[in-house]
């Protein structure tokens, strides 16, 4: 896999070095077939760029969400009890206690309000975790209850909407 790699970056600095002759001439003194061969190897580059991050990572660029994620593999448990009695001790699998949240909940936890304004975001957490009423809350945001009420509804619908 280090040798695809290697390869894919070779063939990403040849590309950027051939692209660079390209970007040295000014556009409108290029014929319609330089142009093409720039746009061309710019695809390519962005190609190469592209496979390269999902060759290290081992998952989709960009992707948040998904079954893509290595977490999931990583987090998957063998049912049949001889391979898990046969499994080394460093790959056992270590329960949280009750009452603690996993990195794992954590970062989901993330995603999901990722759909959500930074307002939204505050106001959701304070009345759900903190549990502070919407009083208080209009109170420590400057804002009235009406408008507090508004950002939870609709903050509410967002998450139920993404889940």
């Amino acid at each position: 896999m280090q040798d695809l790699i290697i390869e894919y970056k070779r063939a990403l600095k040849e590309a950027r070095k051939m692209y660079r002759g390209f970007s040295e001439t000014p556009e409108n003194e290029m014929t319609a077939e330089q142009k093409n061969d720039k746009k061309i190897i710019g695809s390519m580059i962005s190609d190469i760029e592209f496979t390269l991050e999902w060759l290290q990572n081992g998952r989709q660029p960009g992707a948040r969400r998904g079954a893509d994620r290595r977490d999931v593999y990583q987090r998957t448990i063998l049912a049949d009890p001889r391979i898990i009695d046969a499994m080394p001790e460093e790959y056992a699998i270590n329960q949280e206690p009750e009452g603690e949240v996993s990195d794992w909940d954590k970062e989901r936890i993330a995603d999901a309000l990722s759909v959500l304004s930074p307002r939204e975001k505050e106001v959701f957490i304070c009345y759900f975790t903190k549990q502070l009423s919407m009083q208080e809350m209009g109170e420590l945001f400057c804002l009235k209850k009406g408008t507090i009420q508004t950002y939870i509804n609709r903050a509410r619908l967002k998450l139920k909407v993404s889940c």
